[in-house]
């Protein structure tokens, strides 16, 4: 079934009457019956009719056909492009999947995760971060700037060195409590014995008692701990405090040596040697240097913190930390038993 306009119907009406007419005109011209005539125009109008019907028809269904096909192109390429955008979120899912799975595996096949007693500790802690939802912005934020500082770190630890602006207890205490072999330390006047040579200084504060007690728990897993103070006037050797000090770890189970030198650290040009350029560092296990730099005048603290792993470097602090545990070990025989004056 099909429409067609009103003008197109009164036009093959019109065709067919045409038709029929001119049959009927042609019938009388030659003397044909007029019953016959009549009779042949009104079929010959019908035929002529019912011909235009057939051809519009057609027109019709190939119009239909060719907008269904044109429907169907238009289809195919939806269904084409929606294929393509799946095709490529599944691919970037599965890449997403992939890439995870494959950190999951490096995480648990790291030297960090192997080297941790916690168990899964790399791996778990990412889990945890994954699963964490912060009880509100701020603390959030704590985590985030926590992370930061981890990536800033691991970023440092892969260009041979890394350095904080001022002391870093974690850093401090964290090397003390994963030290294995040993820990080998210097301590300046200017550095540790604050303003008042020891009596309110570094081993007065609650950093370092708390990395007194993790020296403790050290020399208790076998650790050996040796520590050389260097002293910058023999006035601290009656001094209470520092003696007080240097029992405290004695007890502790720390190896200490004291040895006397003029300037402590900061020696004027009659000192030579490690004694004019000399800064605070600590050795544990001997493969990690923490160095700390002290402000100009004793007691102003730590200016900054740097972790060093080079071999180079390692092996000269060594090497130094050898030469000023001989020379305060030889003063101090020479003192009998008391820390001696170094010669400058």
């Amino acid at each position: 079934m099909f429409v067609t306009g009103t003008s197109a119907v009164m036009r093959m009406v019109a065709v067919a009457f045409a038709a029929g007419g001119m049959t009927f005109l042609v019938g009388a011209l030659l003397d044909g019956d007029l019953t016959w005539t009549t009779m042949l125009s009104a079929f010959i109008a019908g035929v002529v009719l019912i011909v235009q019907h057939q051809v519009a028809l057609e027109k019709v269904v190939e119009n239909h056909v060719h907008a269904q096909s044109d429907k169907l192109v238009a289809i195919r390429k939806d269904v084409d492009r929606n294929l393509d955008d799946t095709r490529r979120a599944v691919s970037r899912e599965l890449e997403t999947i992939n890439h995870g799975a494959r950190l999951l595996e490096q995480l648990e096949n790291s030297a960090v995760e192997t080297a941790v007693e916690v168990e899964r500790s790399v791996s778990g802690l990412a889990d945890r971060l994954a699963r964490f939802n912060p009880p509100n912005p701020v603390l959030g934020r704590l985590v985030a700037d926590e992370i930061r500082g981890l990536h800033e770190l691991l970023r440092g630890l892969e260009g041979g060195s890394v350095t904080f602006p001022g002391e870093d207890r974690d850093w401090l205490l964290a090397l003390t409590r994963s030290a294995r072999g040993s820990i080998l330390a210097t301590n300046a006047t200017n550095v540790g014995g604050g303003r008042r040579n020891f009596s309110d200084g570094f081993w007065s504060s609650e950093l370092g008692r708390a990395y007194l007690m993790a020296q403790r728990e050290a020399v208790n897993r076998g650790v050996e701990v040796r520590r050389v103070f260097i002293l910058n006037s023999e006035r601290i050797l009656r001094n209470g405090d520092f003696l007080r000090i240097r029992e405290e770890q004695e007890k502790a189970g720390i190896k200490v040596h004291s040895v006397v030198v003029p300037g402590g650290g900061h020696a004027g040009s009659a000192v030579a040697g490690w004694r004019k350029i000399f800064r605070d560092f600590i050795l544990f296990d001997e493969s990690v240097c923490y160095e700390a730099e002290a402000g100009a005048l004793q007691g102003a603290g730590i200016i900054s913190t740097r972790l060093w792993f080079d071999r180079t470097r390692i092996d000269d602090r060594k090497a130094l930390f050898d030469e000023i545990w001989q020379e305060a070990a030889a003063a101090e025989t020479a003192a009998g038993g008391t820390a001696g004056t170094c010669p400058g």
